[in-house]
């Protein structure tokens, strides 16, 4: 039997630690934590002045990854055309679209971390340009692929859904857009984008101490919510109401997490098939940015 070759994977932007973890979890193809992938090239990427969780980390895991065997490259075109498909894993948001416009006229398979971009319309015009491109779009935050989710979703069609998660941001990424994106992306992967508008209806902390609640509603009436403090932490939870009674789960943060993605990753490469439906990936995106706009605004907004 003739073994099938490894992916051959580039990283764009390495200013995040999934950067490193990835290159080890793939190791060579075979000998890895996760088979069938390996991270050959890379591009820095460009860290933004205002951003310091990117100044600060940029170079040293720039060093990390070259130091594992990886080919670093001076421009994202040039790590495009040495691999067969890209992991845009820069942790700032807002260099997504960019960074992604950059390589998908390569037409090849594209993860975006987690964060897939800062606006609905900036995420629409991506999905447009994959598929003028023929671009197998690939995105999700990996808690979504872990196995205590997946347990949670295996028992039964969700009829609501609360989570509770840390909620801290970074410069340029207010409200939910940086670890709040991950608790959205968990709601959407139980009940789904849904045909109908999301109404999202948002509380701002009153104090430094205070935790954060958004109530996200379906069309249909299913409902959604989501709770974290400011404050860093490893855990995330939450439960899941069925038509089959509830299920509950606990996700804890590192690189053993991001297992599941990866391997789900490789999977859809191998099958042609996105690892997030692109509606879904459009409604993470809405009920970010409406949310935010509910902080803001102290009122509930429409995510259309």
């Amino acid at each position: 039997m003739t073994s099938v070759a490894p992916i051959r994977f580039g990283l764009i932007g390495v200013d995040s630690p999934h950067a490193p973890s990835f290159t080890r979890l793939f190791g060579n193809g075979s000998d890895g934590v996760v088979p069938g992938g390996t991270v050959t090239h890379a591009w820095k990427g460009e860290a933004a002045s205002d951003f310091p969780l990117s100044l600060d980390r940029i170079d040293s895991f720039a060093a990390e990854v070259s130091g594992l065997g990886v080919t670093m490259c001076d421009s994202p075109e040039a790590v495009a055309e040495a691999c067969d498909a890209l992991l845009i894993v820069s942790s700032d948001a807002r260099t997504h679209p960019r960074f992604f416009e950059r390589v998908v006229r390569f037409g090849k398979p594209i993860y975006v971390d987690t964060r897939f971009a800062p606006t609905l319309a900036e995420a629409r015009t991506m999905l447009a340009q994959a598929q003028a491109s023929g671009t197998l779009v690939l995105a999700g935050s990996p808690k979504r692929f872990t196995p205590e989710f997946q347990e949670a979703l295996s028992r039964g069609t969700g009829q609501s859904v609360s989570l509770e998660g840390p909620l801290p941001t970074q410069p340029g990424h207010p409200g939910l857009s940086w670890y709040g994106v991950h608790l959205v992306d968990l709601a959407v992967a139980a009940l789904g984008a849904g045909p109908e508008t999301v109404t999202v209806d948002a509380v701002r902390p009153g104090s430094p101490a205070s935790a954060t609640s958004v109530t996200v509603r379906w069309g249909d009436g299913r409902v959604v919510s989501l709770t974290g403090e400011a404050g860093w932490s490893a855990f995330t939870s939450g439960r899941i109401d069925t038509d089959r009674g509830c299920s509950e789960f606990s996700i804890e943060a590192g690189p053993p997490m991001l297992a599941g993605l990866l391997d789900g990753i490789v999977n859809s490469i191998r099958n042609g098939t996105p690892n997030v439906p692109l509606r879904e990936i459009l409604c993470i995106v809405a009920i970010v940015e409406a949310a935010n706009k509910s902080l803001e605004a102290g009122a509930a907004i429409v995510a259309e």
